[in-house]
């Protein structure tokens, strides 16, 4: 990466990117099963979307590499997926702490239980596993944990 990671709220010419981005996780990821095709994965990101949720993407040189999708009256962060390549360079914290700016009373997400990086990432910038939120019972089969942050921890 060269320039300066920006982030930005999104456009919909950015959709194409969200949906590569998640679908190349699912893909990456052993533990986790493919419950939608790569072009039913691609269908959930339109552009009516971007009206209702908070959508910010991490961009480098005019390419995305992640994005943060959240129900903000919720502070419920729907999804934070980066591209292999930007994993582990600032990018998420990026996001995250634009996320923590637009809700600082508080957040909340799911995170996959196998998901040991992730877990890890979210401990080490303030959130804490809400034991009794688990969820054992998910479309991919995966457990999901809830995390929170803020008053909501």
């Amino acid at each position: 990466m060269k320039g300066k990671v920006m982030v930005r709220p999104a456009t919909p010419q950015d959709l194409p990117a969200y949906a590569a981005i998640i679908n190349d996780y699912i893909d990456d990821t052993l533990w986790l099963p493919r419950t939608m095709s790569c072009a039913e994965i691609a269908s959930l990101f339109t552009p009516e979307m971007l009206g209702t949720r908070y959508f910010r993407v991490a961009e480098q040189d005019g390419t995305v590499g992640g994005y943060l999708s959240m129900n903000q009256d919720e502070g419920h962060v729907i999804g934070l997926y980066l591209s292999p390549g930007w994993r582990c360079k600032g990018a998420g914290k990026l996001l995250l702490d634009d996320a923590k700016k637009a809700c600082p009373d508080g957040l909340k997400l799911t995170v996959f239980e196998p998901n040991e990086h992730a877990k890890y990432f979210y401990e080490r910038e303030g959130f804490k596993e809400s034991v009794h939120e688990r969820d054992d019972d998910t479309d991919e089969g995966v457990p999901t944990l809830m995390m929170r942050w803020g008053r909501s921890s």
